[in-house]
């Protein structure tokens, strides 16, 4: 069972890499073209936001177990 602290901090790290996708999503979307690089990167990143979804999903679970 993972502690409370761990998932606190666990959290905290996901809004903070959120934060990072969201700019790096508002500088992608505000240029016309893109090279090769950034269209990977953008890919990269969504398939990041799916894998922080699926966690925090797992999380949310741990919760209500440990919930009385």
């Amino acid at each position: 069972m993972q502690d409370a602290d761990y998932i606190s901090q666990r959290l905290n790290s996901l809004k903070q890499e959120l934060s990072d996708i969201r700019i790096e999503n508002a500088l992608y979307r505000s240029r016309s073209t893109h090279t090769e690089s950034e269209v990977a990167a953008h890919a990269l990143n969504h398939e990041r936001l799916l894998r922080i979804k699926r966690e925090l999903s797992d999380l949310d679970e741990a919760l209500r177990l440990r919930s009385p």
